[in-house]
């Protein structure tokens, strides 16, 4: 949709109302200036097209808004008190305000149906793990450092929380690295838990998104010091079968089968 004469009107009005403020002192020469228009369509979850969209086109002097015609209230709003005359005239006329709401429904409705299938209707659960490590001065400390990795997920928006024996843990035990932009329409969060584990206990990292009516989460339990013996001379006694029964095959494929000669007999 071109620009009709009222545009053309406003727009010269306004341009007559900043020059002034850019002259030149003693006569030297005019200073650059940069005048701008931005048009931005927001869109929200809400009922209807209507309260999904919102237009609003800036209208920007350098690098200052000066004023934006806003859709949700249907009129101009003046940011600066330089244009404070020219937004109560543009408010006046009925043209420049249908105008600009036609603008909307031909520019924000429109990409509204391209562009929701990417963004509002877009969801992406997170995968979660916990990675335990120790968080002492040394390796014997029983201070653990509990490591909540969520991701990818989309849309940005999510909530993690560590949980104890039923109890969620909070404060200064409690850190997180902040929204990671992965550079692919996802995210991922880690959120860490301070915490000395004790035989029996049970923690849950649980992660509120809108991928899912129900919290995801994931369970942890500390392992005492005998079930980790266990399972490592389980994974020593497995490598070890592993390599015998390799040896004892390389012996068998370099010496070959070996064949008994063939006796033939004579009958009388």
């Amino acid at each position: 949709m071109g620009p009709s004469l009222s545009d053309f009107a406003w727009a010269a009005g306004l341009l007559a109302l900043l020059l002034p403020a850019v002259g030149a002192t003693g006569g030297g020469p005019l200073r650059n200036f940069l005048y701008q228009e931005r048009a931005e369509c927001f869109f929200s979850n809400g009922t209807g097209p209507d309260a999904q969209l919102r237009y609003l086109n800036r209208l920007i002097y350098d690098r200052q808004e000066i004023a934006h015609f806003d859709s949700a209230l249907g009129r101009y709003v003046a940011l600066a008190s330089m244009v404070k005359s020219n937004v109560d005239r543009w408010n006046q006329d009925p043209g420049m305000l249908q105008n600009n709401m036609a603008n909307m429904d031909g520019l924000c409705h429109n990409n509204y149906g391209i562009m929701k299938p990417f963004t509002l209707s877009r969801k992406i659960p997170p995968k979660m793990k916990i990675t335990p490590t120790h968080s002492g001065a040394s390796s014997s400390s029983r201070n653990t450092m509990l490591i909540c990795t969520v991701g990818p997920f989309f849309p940005a928006k999510i909530t993690v929380r560590w949980f104890r024996n039923g109890k969620e843990e909070k404060g200064d035990m409690v850190m997180t690295s902040g929204l990671i932009d992965n550079g692919d329409w996802t995210y991922r969060v880690q959120v860490m838990l301070e915490t000395q584990p004790e035989k029996g206990d049970v923690y849950v990292c649980q992660a509120e998104h809108d991928s899912s009516p129900s919290p995801a989460s994931i369970e942890w339990r500390p392992q005492s010091d005998s079930a980790k013996n266990k399972m490592w001379t389980g994974i020593v006694g497995l490598v070890l079968g592993v390599v015998f029964v390799a040896a004892g095959l390389s012996v068998y494929v370099k010496k070959g089968c070996a064949v008994p000669p063939a006796t033939v007999g004579l009958m009388d």
